[in-house]
C-alpha cells in the first residue's frame, strides 16, 4: 500500500471538516461558550480522522471513526438530539458516498490524489447544500415523530448500502452509478427538509391568524354589547334624568350617587376587561383574559399604552399568546389560581410583566426556560419564538420564579407612532 503524506492529508481533511462545519452551521446553532468547545472538539475530530485515514483509507475502520466523529460534533450544538442525530447521519452518508465514488473511480491508481478530489466533490455538494433558500426559522422548528422518522430513514438506508458496496464485489461502474444515486438521494433530503419547514410555518401561521380571528370576533362582540349597553341608556336618558332631578331637589345626595353608579355599572361591559384604543391589544387581552377568568380564580390587568405601536400585529399575537397561553396553563394546575398581567410603554420601550401562579420548579432567574409540557417540540417551539420576536425588537426577557409564582419580565424597544 502507498503511504500518504500525513501533511497533505491533514491539509485536505481541515477543508473537509470546514465544509462539513459550514453545512452544520445552516441547521444548528451554538451559543458563545459552545462555540469555543465546538473548535476544539472540531480539532480532535479532525486530527483523530487524519490519523486513521492515513493507516486505513477508505476503510471500515476509518468510517466507523467518522461517523462517530460527526456525531460528536453536533453534541456541541443546542438543538434536540433528533434533529442532531439527523444532521449526523445525513452528512456522514454525503461524504460517505463521496468517498465511495472517488475510491472506485480511481481504485488503486492516483491514490495520492484521491483525498483532494474527494474535498473538491464535497465542496460541490456543499455549494448545492448552501444555496437552497432556508427560512430563518430552519434552526429552530422541530418536526414530529413521522416526519423525523422520515428524515432518518433515508440517510440510514443509504448508509446500509453504501457498507454493502464496501464489502461486496460488485462491477465497478455500477458501484459508481449506486454511490452517485445515494448521493444525489441525500442532496435531496436537504430540499425535502425544506419542503417540511414551509409546510410547517404555513400551518402555524394558519393557526396564528385563525388566533387573530377569534380574538378580533370577539371584540366585535364586545364592541357590539358596549354599543347596545349605550344605546339602552340613551334611549331611557330622559326618564333618568327626571330621576336625579328630583333626588338632588330632594338633597337625597347619597341616593343620587348610588343611582349614577347603576347607571355607569349598566354601561360597563363585564367582557371588556381592556380599554386602551389599541385594537391589537384589547382583541388579543380581552380574547385571553376572558379564557383565563373561565379557569382562573384571579386575573387582573394594568395596561398603559398609546393607541398606536410599531409593532407587527403578527408578532403581538405570537409574544403575547405564547406567554399568556403558557401563564395560564401553569396557574390551572395549581391552588391559587392567579395572573396578573401588567404592560405598559416608556419612552419608547415596551414592557411587559406577566405573574401567575405555579407548581415548584427549580428557583432563580432564567434567560431562558424549558417547556415542561409533555409535548416538548411542539411547546418548545412556542417559547423559541417568543425568543425570536425578543430579538428582533432587540429587547430582553428573564423568567423569575419566587414563592410558587413565575414572573415573565419582557422589555422592547418599540416606538410610539
Amino acid at each position: 500500500m502507498v503511504s500518504y503524506s500525513p501533511i497533505i492529508v491533514l491539509i485536505v481533511n481541515v477543508l473537509r471538516v470546514l465544509l462539513l462545519k459550514k453545512v452544520m452551521d445552516v441547521f444548528l446553532s451554538a451559543d458563545d461558550i459552545e462555540e469555543k468547545s465546538l473548535k476544539i472538539g472540531l480539532g480532535i475530530y479532525c486530527l483523530l480522522t487524519t490519523t486513521v485515514y492515513s493507516i486505513f483509507q477508505v476503510s471500515f475502520v476509518y468510517e466507523i471513526c467518522n461517523c462517530l466523529g460527526i456525531i460528536g460534533i453536533t453534541c456541541f450544538y443546542q438543538e434536540m438530539w433528533k434533529k442532531r442525530l439527523w444532521v449526523s447521519l445525513v452528512l456522514f452518508s454525503l461524504d460517505m458516498a463521496n468517498s465511495l465514488i472517488v475510491l472506485f473511480v480511481f481504485g488503486d491508481i492516483a491514490k495520492f490524489q484521491q483525498p483532494a478530489v474527494q474535498v473538491l466533490l464535497m465542496l460541490i455538494f456543499t455549494t448545492i447544500i448552501n444555496h437552497i433558500s432556508y427560512l430563518p426559522e430552519t434552526k429552530e422548528i422541530a418536526f414530529d415523530r413521522k416526519q423525523t422518522l422520515l428524515l432518518l430513514v433515508i440517510p440510514a438506508m443509504s448508509i446500509i448500502v453504501l457498507s454493502v458496496l464496501m464489502l461486496g464485489e460488485l462491477e465497478k461502474m455500477f458501484a459508481i452509478l449506486i454511490s452517485g444515486c445515494m448521493l444525489i438521494i441525500n442532496i435531496s433530503v436537504f430540499y425535502l427538509y425544506n419542503i417540511l419547514i414551509e409546510n410547517y410555518i404555513h400551518l402555524r401561521d394558519n393557526d396564528i391568524y385563525k388566533q387573530q380571528t377569534y380574538a378580533y370576533q370577539n371584540q366585535l362582540e364586545v364592541i357590539m354589547e358596549s354599543q347596545n349597553r349605550v344605546r339602552a341608556l340613551r334611549h331611557d336618558m330622559k326618564n333618568h334624568i327626571l330621576a336625579l332631578q328630583v333626588l338632588i331637589q330632594r338633597k337625597e345626595v347619597e341616593e343620587a350617587n348610588q343611582y349614577l353608579d347603576s347607571m355607569k355599572n349598566f354601561m360597563t361591559n363585564p367582557q371588556e376587561y381592556v380599554k386602551t384604543g389599541n385594537d391589537m391589544v384589547d382583541s388579543l387581552l380581552n380574547y385571553k383574559i376572558q379564557k383565563a377568568n373561565e379557569v382562573l380564580n384571579v386575573v387582573e390587568t394594568k395596561i398603559s399604552i398609546p393607541e398606536q405601536l410599531r409593532l407587527h400585529s403578527f408578532d403581538l399575537n405570537v409574544l403575547l399568546g405564547n406567554l399568556l397561553d403558557n401563564a395560564i396553563d401553569a396557574s390551572m394546575q395549581t391552588e391559587n389560581k392567579k395572573l396578573k398581567i401588567t404592560i405598559k410603554l416608556d419612552k419608547g420601550i415596551l414592557f411587559l410583566n406577566i405573574c401567575n401562579s405555579c407548581q415548584r420548579i427549580v428557583g432563580g432567574r432564567k434567560n431562558f426556560l424549558e417547556t415542561t409540557k409533555e409535548d416538548k417540540v411542539n411547546h418548545g417551539i412556542g417559547l423559541k419564538n417568543v425568543h425570536r420576536i425578543v430579538e428582533k425588537y432587540h429587547g430582553d426577557i428573564e423568567f423569575i420564579y419566587e414563592n410558587d409564582s413565575m414572573e415573565t419580565d419582557v422589555m422592547m424597544y418599540v416606538k410610539e407612532m
